[in-house]
């Protein structure tokens, strides 16, 4: 088994290198094309058409908020101090979260990808609504959810399990899973063709590792035991890796992620909650905010038991945190423009004298 992503060698165009790329990379007029394996605090692997390269990522770049991301697509320059990635390719997709932390900005888990797959475990209770969360930054990507029930070896309600997601996750194939019967396998390995790349979302310990493995032929990935108390998985996988299948297909395996805070994902609320954007959309008011307005087209569903309370409790719930973050962000910006305006004063007033 090994872990090490540098003894891969994929060519360009398995990586989905295409026309469009290298006109992009001509326009440089200089620097190696490549497409990030792996992105660490500094430095990223990227796999180029001599063999993968670890390259510094600039401070600058990600001070920008266009951090380098596994999956992106790059060139790299060789330059007295080594490789540096010198150029991003604009992102087709983007699994982005808010960043954990206080200051809100957002982090891109896997650029470019095409499917998300949405991992739960059936060896533990469905939460409806972490599923829901992470279908809402799944359609944000611009990329297609599939959600994966694991360890369907390990229970037998699995068809009731397929079945409540369904009613959560209108739109979204639901498909129950095994590695240890290979259940359903042969569906998966089917959305893997040509350089289509697809990502991993879940907790520790649901088997996204185990399944990488299962679909490269190999022990690609490092995999663990979860506690018998809770469920909960050891975080054997530590980095965003970008996988290249021998068959064909790429896959970005994640760490287990349990917080999963939005960012600017209101179109991946409307396609997680359909009912209720319809509803909305027929409200008497553009501005209604869903609560004592008359006319109000979702208050009238919800007690029609079209919208059931529990589905529009939680969109509620998405919607105000969404909206306080952009109350931030604004609040960020006016208190950088005023340092802005303090520094500008500074700099401009005259001997002596106090802005």
């Amino acid at each position: 088994m090994t872990d090490d992503l540098a003894s891969l060698a994929p060519t360009l165009e398995s990586l989905g290198w295409t026309p469009h790329l290298q006109a992009w990379a001509d326009e440089q007029a200089r620097g190696v094309p490549g497409r990030i394996a792996r992105a660490s605090r500094g430095h990223c692997l990227v796999f180029t058409a001599g063999g993968a390269i670890l390259a510094a990522s600039s401070s600058v770049r990600s001070d920008m908020g266009t951090a380098p991301a596994t999956g992106d697509f790059v060139t790299v320059l060789h330059t007295d101090d080594g490789p540096t990635i010198s150029a991003v390719a604009e992102r087709r997709t983007a699994l982005t979260r808010r960043a954990p932390g206080r200051v809100p900005e957002p982090q891109v888990l896997a650029a470019n990808i095409d499917d998300v797959f949405v991992m739960h475990g059936l060896d533990r209770p469905v939460n409806f609504r972490r599923l829901e969360r992470q279908l809402v930054i799944a359609w944000q990507s611009g990329a297609t959810p599939l959600v994966l029930l694991t360890k369907a070896d390990e229970v037998g309600h699995h068809e009731e399990a397929v079945r409540s997601i369904s009613q959560i996750a209108p739109g979204v194939e639901t498909l129950a899973i095994s590695t240890v019967t290979g259940r359903n396998i042969d569906r998966i390995r089917e959305r893997f063709t040509g350089s289509r790349t697809v990502t991993l979302l879940g907790l520790s310990g649901i088997g996204k590792s185990t399944l990488v493995n299962e679909l490269s032929g190999g022990g690609v990935q490092r995999t663990g035991q979860v506690r018998a108390t809770d469920k909960r998985g050891r975080h054997t996988t530590v980095t965003r890796d970008l996988v290249p299948l021998p068959d064909g297909g790429i896959v970005v395996d994640t760490p287990g992620i349990r917080e999963v805070g939005l960012w600017d994902a209101e179109e991946g609320l409307a396609k997680t909650f359909p009912e209720i954007a319809d509803a909305a959309s027929h409200c008497r008011f553009n501005d209604c905010r869903h609560d004592r307005e008359p006319d109000c087209a979702i208050r009238t569903a919800r007690i029609d038991g079209r919208i059931p309370a529990r589905r529009l409790e939680h969109w509620t719930q998405l919607r105000v945190e969404l909206q306080y973050q952009q109350d931030q962000l604004e609040e960020f910006r006016r208190r950088l423009e005023a340092k802005d305006r303090i520094e500008h004063e500074r700099r401009h007033a005259g001997p002596g004298r106090r802005p």
